[in-house]
């Protein structure tokens, strides 16, 4: 089950995520072969880390209303993907999971970006405050 309770909060948070996660990527200058395979106790709690933010984006992603896809969100990819990392126990294959941050995560940027601009959101930083109040008494922003 989604953490959060409708479009505009998954977005909000998949837009968080994907975008802080891309930042500190950057920073730290994370190779793919300290990702797959870490050499140090820090290189592998950072790996594991971004792996459950790879899960946090495909459990909100999964779960988006179906008019997503035209922003280019895979959803039935991001429900597969989110179920192979829960279900993994300890086998996760890491080399998918920094494929996923290093093309899919700024393609979800993008993808969020575009709905908000295409919806007349402003800013996405406003989006928590805004979202409960845009929701319908059933909780989902749109349809």
């Amino acid at each position: 089950m989604s953490a959060k309770e409708n479009d505009l909060l998954r977005i909000q948070e998949i837009y968080d995520v994907a975008t802080l996660t891309l930042a500190q990527l950057e920073e730290l200058g994370l190779a793919a072969e300290q990702f797959v395979a870490p050499g140090t106790t820090q290189e592998e709690l950072i790996a594991e880390g971004l792996a459950n933010r790879v899960f946090r984006v495909a459990e909100e992603g999964g779960k988006l209303s179906e008019m997503f896809k035209a922003y280019g969100f895979e959803l039935r990819e991001m429900s597969g993907l989110r179920n192979r990392l829960a279900h993994a126990y300890g086998s996760i294959d890491m080399a998918l999971v920094w494929g996923v941050l290093e093309s899919d995560f700024p393609k979800l940027v993008e993808g969020c970006e575009r709905y908000c601009e295409d919806n007349g959101i402003a800013l996405l930083a406003t989006w928590r405050e805004e979202a409960p109040k845009m929701a319908d008494s059933t909780g989902k922003c749109f349809e």
